[in-house]
């Protein structure tokens, strides 16, 4: 798609149909969500288990292709948990899997097909069972997983540090750094006296924000129909 096609009115439409179908159908799933989460493509995240938690401002952008999975893991016995601070980015493909807890801090981003479990999953000897020997997963806050970044059960991330594109991390990483490759080590160190700009930032007001995209948004479709959308669909031309 090279535009968006829609009329603005048929976009606030179905902005308000698909914020409806995350409240009846998707918030219940969550032990806790926060005020102003935002679900692109939300019929493409799937939450299996109770214990899912999230602060205000979660995003999470999924498609049919690229699903995105928060996963937790209970018995009678044990209870996992997932925990998601405020502001928190999720896209395409990530996967999260708790069978004891994982706690993702304020201002974290998970690009796409990133991966955070903190248990093995079957044991070593005795594959047909859960393997007992998970580990709490912290993330702290404002730290960036790359693509296809994986994180294992007992690993520490401090703040500010970032995990490049399909690194395994196996230990902990410090703040401020930058870690890649499989095992993960650490490759650059961040200035720990600059400023960060993070997703806090970002989304500090986020009445103020939705105002500013709409009118955005009302710019770049004022010229649309509906004509001209259907016309887009069944027969897209080079401008399409």
């Amino acid at each position: 798609m090279r535009r968006d096609a829609r009329p603005k009115w048929l976009y606030d439409a179905q902005n308000r149909f698909w914020n409806w179908w995350a409240a009846r159908f998707l918030a219940p799933r969550f032990d806790i969500l926060g005020p102003h989460a935002k679900f692109i493509g939300a019929r493409h995240l799937h939450l299996f288990g109770r214990g899912i938690q999230a602060g205000q401002s979660l995003h999470v952008i999924a498609s049919a292709d690229a699903p995105v999975r928060l996963t937790v893991w209970a018995t009678p016995e044990k209870k996992g948990t997932i925990v998601l601070g405020d502001c928190v980015l999720l896209t395409g493909g990530t996967r999260i899997m708790a069978a004891q807890k994982i706690t993702i801090g304020n201002g974290c981003m998970l690009a796409r097909s990133s991966t955070i479990s903190d248990c093995d999953w079957h044991g070593i000897y005795d594959r047909t069972s859960i393997d007992d020997n998970a580990r709490p997963v912290k993330l702290a806050d404002n730290v960036w997983l790359g693509d296809g970044a994986f994180v294992g059960k007992g690993v520490n991330i401090g703040e500010n540090s970032i995990v490049g594109a399909r690194a395994v991390v196996t230990r902990d990483v410090p703040p401020n750094v930058i870690v890649a490759g499989n095992p993960a080590r650490i490759v650059k160190e961040l200035d720990a006296e600059a400023t960060f700009r993070t997703r806090m930032d970002l989304l500090d007001d986020p009445p103020a924000l939705d105002r500013f995209m709409d009118k955005a948004y009302a710019q770049m479709l004022e010229n649309n129909t509906l004509l001209d959308w259907v016309r887009s669909r069944i027969a897209p031309g080079k401008d399409d």
